[in-house]
Parts: C-alpha cells; sequence; structure tokens
C-alpha cells in the first residue's frame, strides 16, 4: 500500500495563518505523522462518530483532523482542517 498525503485548500488557508512557534510544530508534527503515525506524542486517534476522520495533536490546544480514506491500493491521507481544540470541535 502507497500511502499519499495531500491538503485541503482550507487547511492551507489555516496552516498559513498560525503563528510562526504554532507554525514551526504543526510542520513538525506533520513531518512525524507522515513518518509514523502512531507516534506517541501525536496522540492520533480516531474521531468518534465518524467513518474516516482522525485527530493529531500539535499541542496543548491545537489539533490537525485528517481524513483517511482508499483509493486502489493508496492510502489517502488528507489534512482536512487545523486549529484551537474548540474550533476544530465545536461544542455541541
Amino acid at each position: 500500500m502507497t500511502k499519499r498525503f495531500q491538503s485541503t485548500h482550507k487547511f492551507d488557508k489555516q496552516f498559513n495563518s498560525l503563528t510562526k512557534n504554532t507554525n514551526k510544530q504543526a510542520t513538525k508534527a506533520i513531518e512525524l505523522f507522515i513518518e509514523n503515525p502512531s507516534h506517541s506524542s501525536l496522540r492520533f486517534k480516531k474521531i468518534q462518530e465518524t467513518n474516516n476522520f482522525y485527530e493529531i495533536r500539535i499541542n496543548q490546544s491545537i489539533r490537525i483532523v485528517i481524513e483517511i480514506t482508499s483509493q486502489d491500493t493508496d492510502q489517502i491521507n488528507t489534512f482536512y482542517i487545523i486549529g484551537a481544540h474548540d474550533e476544530v470541535f465545536p461544542p455541541k
């Protein structure tokens, strides 16, 4: 299985608006996710009540939502959104 990585336009826009320090942390987390998604510092987990969405932790307050799908023999990892926990997961 080949892993492919891509991002949404919304993710790119949000990523580019991060502070310099948070951008650096996010870049490190993305690189780590690509290398080893199960690394304990990412706290990678499936988002409840979804089929294909997962989250990784950037720092205490920032999360990245990733959609993971399959296409033929490829695993498609789409960086979907990035932001503060309460923005990414609004209260119900």
